[in-house]
């Protein structure tokens, strides 16, 4: 899907352009490299690529005043920035310039294929999400981290402006916990364990994450850092927490563990009908083998191919052809069980595995059933469309040990049954298929 795209690559590091040349060379028509932003700008206007990635901390000019000067002519091009964030307004400004994505360094290989597949297929979708808008808010809503100095009475003897901003007028405010709105020492939500008593029993620095209510009645995740204040002798005489809002955080990881988990589901299914692809139907097929070699059972694999489909599709169109697809996909559904498994292979060819069949007197009844699917006309854009399929079904072990010989085999005895008048269904047979 990539190989007809091109693609600016911007990075001043010439071990990390050889490793992602490497990485990525051969998924796209071209990759032109630019070694600093100004470069990049010139083989822009140069080459017109399909996307841009780009490293933020770059010589001379930077990669956000390059991405300014893109956005300024090009509103919705395509960008992904690839970058360690080491400075936070980095990635506030980036944000800000609404790019498309962007990867943190060390980059995940695997991440990042999986961020251009999408942006190469529904970049558009992607833009009207408008998450960049979002994150940018969320950056934006955070304050200076709340520092205070507490005595080992849990008294506070001294706080910054933004721990002051963070307690209830109407509270009084001389106790730790009293930030919390609590009248005991303790200061979460999901009650967990105050860290100045684990500061007290190991006298080292921790770190704990809390669930704590803001002046509006808000719940905040906070992570609490306590480190204790020693005398000569060793003794705490004193606290200073600093306590660090994640909130914000937290709500972006969930949105990248939530995009992480769409794109893999985008990988696996078929973008028609959401059926398994085949990428994840030969994983199944796989495992369905392995099960079945350890507990000797059988099972099928059916070939279905939509008849004159191609006569079908030229008549009405390819839009309708692909409702006819859709429509055929959701009948065949209905006779699947949970652990089959319905696939579109490609065009109008269906693979079905089915697992739990004891007998061959089984697998015909499934096909009879499907055939059956087909008798009722589809409603495609107002007019009726009559359709039917033929089926070649193998069987394991019998027909095939492996997923290779299962799916030729399925695929011949198919063709036996177009061959016999479609509209049927054959077992595979090596003596029928000579």
């Amino acid at each position: 899907m990539l190989k007809s795209f091109t693609l600016l690559y911007v990075e001043d590091d010439s071990s990390t352009v050889r490793s992602f040349i490497n990485a990525f060379g051969d998924y796209f028509n071209e990759v032109i490299i630019a070694r600093n932003a100004e470069e990049g700008l010139e083989l822009f206007e140069k080459h017109s690529p399909h996307i841009l990635i780009t490293d933020l901390q770059l010589p001379k000019m930077s990669g956000l005043e390059m991405i300014a000067h893109i956005r300024h002519a090009h509103p919705s091009f395509p960008i992904i920035v690839n970058s360690a964030f080491s400075d936070t307004h980095l990635l506030l400004r980036s944000i800000a310039l609404h790019v498309d994505n962007y990867i943190l360094k060390p980059t995940d290989p695997y991440q990042l294929l999986h961020v251009l597949e999408k942006i190469a297929r529904i970049i558009t979708l992607e833009k009207k999400l408008n998450t960049t808008r979002e994150i940018m808010q969320t950056m934006i809503d955070g304050i200076p981290d709340p520092i205070l100095y507490i005595e080992p009475d849990y008294t506070i003897a001294m706080m910054n402006q933004a721990a002051k901003e963070q307690a209830d007028d109407s509270v009084l405010v001389n106790k730790c916990f009293n930030l919390a709105q609590k009248n005991l020492p303790a200061c979460s939500e999901d009650g967990s364990s105050c860290p100045m008593n684990s500061v007290k029993k190991i006298k080292q620095p921790v770190t704990m994450r809390h669930l704590r209510k803001d002046k509006e009645g808000n719940k905040r995740y906070v992570e609490v850092h306590m480190r204790p204040i020693l005398d000569t002798e060793g003794e705490i005489t004193a606290y200073v927490e600093i306590t660090h809002d994640i909130t914000q955080y937290l709500t972006v990881q969930d949105r990248l563990v939530a995009e992480t988990e769409k794109l893999s589901h985008i990988s696996m299914h078929d973008p028609l009908t959401h059926l398994p692809n085949r990428r994840l139907f030969m994983d199944r097929i796989e495992q369905t083998i392995q099960h079945k070699s350890r507990t000797k059972e059988i099972f099928g694999v059916f070939f279905i191919d939509l008849d004159h489909f191609k006569e079908i599709n030229d008549s009405i169109g390819h839009s309708s052809g692909d409702l006819l697809l859709i429509e055929a996909a959701k009948r065949m559904q209905k006779v699947i069980r949970k652990g089959d498994t319905l696939s579109r292979f490609g065009g109008d060819e269906f693979l079905l595995i089915i697992e739990n069949g004891m007998t061959v007197s089984h697998f015909s009844k499934i096909a009879e059933k499907i055939q059956k699917l087909f008798q009722e006309p589809f409603l495609i854009n107002e007019h009726q469309v009559v359709s039917s399929c033929s089926i070649g079904i193998s069987l394991f072990p019998q027909d095939g040990k492996n997923a290779e010989l299962l799916l030729s085999n399925a695929d011949k005895a198919m063709y036996a049954s177009k061959n016999g008048g479609r509209h049927q269904f054959h077992f595979f047979d090596p003596k029928l298929m000579v």
